[in-house]
């Protein structure tokens, strides 16, 4: 299968080792780009979303451990690089993809590349009929399409979606601004019905798992986990009251 990748090391002539063993064994994998601090990669990590995150531990001031809390709540797969072996449980408790200490031989080097993709395919899984094109979902990631590419968010992280013509406004959980697809508010519906999400009104989709109250009325509305008032149309009530019985 085809992924992209980014390498974070504080010797630029280890990047490029990563790098020409890519190229040369693993051709599938696309390199977005290498850094070697923590400032550095976290821009552009964030920027270009790679999948596979190849990553040194002592990067300076900062360490690895660092990095990935800094990208949170991104979290690509992780194979860690470095000429310590203390740092293993930590890495664990990260839940790296594997943990190469240097210097590595190549079939070391392909053991934990073909896991990453082994785990990439496993959480990407078949594409469903229903997934919008443009739009993949899986059982807990949907990638949406921006100017640049893919967001992956996980679907928990979705608190609700809110129509605005051709254009949803994404609402996440931790995010005070909410995420804007080009896509209609429908193909959100079609995409997430069966993961959980209800439609409440014309304009709202949202994550049952995330309403705190509902309020009676003549449609009523429902209160957010952040806080947010959502109307009910009087004709998505039934629906919303069925799903919350469900809970």
């Amino acid at each position: 299968m085809q992924a992209t990748a980014f390498i974070v090391d504080d010797v630029p002539k280890f990047c490029e080792l990563v790098r020409v063993l890519l190229e040369k064994r693993h051709p599938n994998v696309k390199v977005l780009g290498t850094a070697g601090n923590v400032t550095e990669a976290a821009a552009l990590i964030l920027e270009r979303r790679p999948e596979i995150l190849f990553l040194d531990v002592d990067l300076g001031d900062m360490n690895g451990f660092d990095l990935l809390r800094r990208i949170e709540p991104f979290k690509p797969l992780v194979i860690f690089t470095t000429g310590d072996p203390k740092h293993a449980l930590q890495a664990i408790e990260f839940k790296a993809t594997h943990y190469l200490v240097k210097p590595f031989d190549g079939p070391k080097f392909d053991e934990a590349v073909l896991r990453a993709l082994k785990e990439l395919e496993e959480l990407k899984g078949p594409r469903p009929p229903n997934a919008p094109h443009g739009m993949v979902v899986s059982d807990e990631q949907i990638a949406l399409p921006d100017s640049k590419g893919l967001t992956m968010l996980h679907i928990d992280e979705l608190l609700y979606c809110e129509s605005d013509n051709n254009y949803t406004h994404v609402f996440r959980r931790g995010e005070p601004k909410p995420f804007t697809v080009s896509k209609g508010i429908v193909a959100f519906d079609d995409a997430l019905r069966e993961k959980g999400f209800v439609r409440i009104h014309q304009s709202y989709l949202v994550n049952k798992k995330h309403i705190k109250r509902y309020v009676k009325g003549e449609g009523g509305e429902v209160i957010m986990s952040n806080g947010a008032n959502l109307p009910v149309s009087r004709r998505q009530k039934p629906e919303l009251l069925a799903a919350l019985e469900r809970i």
